[in-house]
């Protein structure tokens, strides 16, 4: 794969996931906007994301009728009008319907690049291209959040997906003159037998207790980033939407967390303990959050974010070590279970927060993190 094509995909990774996340800093700008609660703007994530915990377990039959080139420029191509509409539209329930098909576009986008990037690297590689791309896709998650800010503080919230719009047909572009194309990669695998094999998969309790780490790992995340922009405007009524797009540049710390694992690894002796490790610094950065700041509150996110990355790097690295077959499917529940988790958080929580406040909200967040440290615990006798 050639640098040209390989810095095409990574343009509409970055676009693609920021897209997902573009609305979170306008959150409480949409809520005044429309009259609409927080948890009814909150679904604006939530729908985007649903998706992405669906579309990798059936990933085979996602590719079979299309090669990752033609369907990564059909979806572009959708995304461009999607977004026109979402940022012209008048009504917050068509802009929940539109984001919730523009969840289904970006999945295919991202299972295309990744399976294009698998068919075309040498074998010895991919780890190393894939890497770049989990980097990439921490990038666009930030870039999403900031430049919607940014823009957002400059001009009316709906210039932030005028942007998106242009976003994609510069994809488009870029991927019909730039990208080459492969094979399909369809599946002969029937759907009941596909299910089993789900099915037994999950019944193993090794793989449960990562999957249930994962899941209340990205839960909290998802949770917290997403009321964030309402936490940071009740310390601070006077927080501007770059104020609160720059209180996501912890999320950077995912790079460096990243591309670092396995030094922690080495540091704590094993994964487990890394883990765990990553799970008490994931709690103690919430009770940071709780201080009304908004400055410690931008120093805490940097915290927080460490601890949730080093935690989703070294689980996705643990179930590959477990895994002995059938690494496939194994890996599709582990992105199901951990956008799963997302899918509820950055919506249920939301009725806490509102009904209870910031501190029982932040609360039942440390609950979850202690199951998940708990299922972590599960492995302490079983692997090494």
């Amino acid at each position: 794969m050639n640098a040209k094509v390989f810095l095409v995909l990574m343009y509409t990774t970055i676009v693609t996931i920021g897209a997902i996340y573009v609305p979170q800093p306008l959150l409480p700008e949409i809520s005044k906007y429309f009259g609409q609660s927080m948890n009814t703007v909150s679904l604006t994530i939530s729908v985007a994301l649903l998706p992405l915990a669906i579309v990798p377990i059936v990933y085979g039959y996602v590719l079979s009728f299309l090669t990752p080139k033609k369907l990564i420029l059909v979806s572009l191509i959708v995304l461009v009008f999607i977004n026109f509409f979402i940022s012209i539209s008048q009504n917050i329930y068509w802009i929940i319907v539109l984001r919730l098909i523009e969840g289904f576009l970006i999945s295919a986008v991202l299972t295309s690049n990744m399976t294009y990037i698998s068919l075309s690297v040498e074998s010895d590689k991919v780890s190393l291209y894939m890497s770049y791309y989990i980097a990439t896709t921490i990038m666009g998650g930030f870039s999403g959040r900031l430049i919607s800010g940014i823009i957002a503080y400059i001009l009316p919230w709906r210039y932030s997906f005028y942007f998106v719009t242009l976003s994609f047909a510069i994809g488009a572009l870029l991927v019909f003159y730039f990208i080459g194309d492969t094979k399909s990669v369809g599946s002969n695998e029937k759907p009941e037998s596909l299910f089993k094999n789900y099915l037994s998969i999950v019944k193993n309790k090794l793989y449960f207790f990562v999957y249930l780490a994962v899941f209340c790992m990205f839960f909290v995340f998802a949770a917290l980033t997403n009321f964030l922009p309402f936490r940071i405007e009740s310390v601070d009524k006077n927080s501007s939407q770059i104020v609160i797009a720059l209180a996501y540049s912890g999320y950077l710390m995912g790079i460096f967390v990243s591309f670092f694992a396995t030094k922690f690894i080495k540091m704590f002796g094993n994964q487990i303990k890394t883990m765990m490790f990553g799970f008490l610094v994931y709690m103690g950065s919430i009770l940071i959050l709780n201080i009304p700041n908004v400055y410690i509150i931008f120093g805490g996110m940097f915290i927080f974010c460490g601890g949730m990355f080093l935690i989703h790097s070294v689980a996705s690295g643990f179930l590959n070590k477990l895994a002995k077959e059938k690494k496939g499917i194994i890996n599709g529940i582990y992105i199901a279970s951990y956008y799963g988790g997302g899918v509820i958080g950055s919506y249920a929580p939301g009725f806490i927060y509102k009904q209870y406040g910031w501190h029982t909200f932040s609360a039942v967040l440390i609950f979850l993190l202690l199951v998940g440290l708990g299922s972590i615990f599960q492995f302490r006798k079983k692997v090494y």
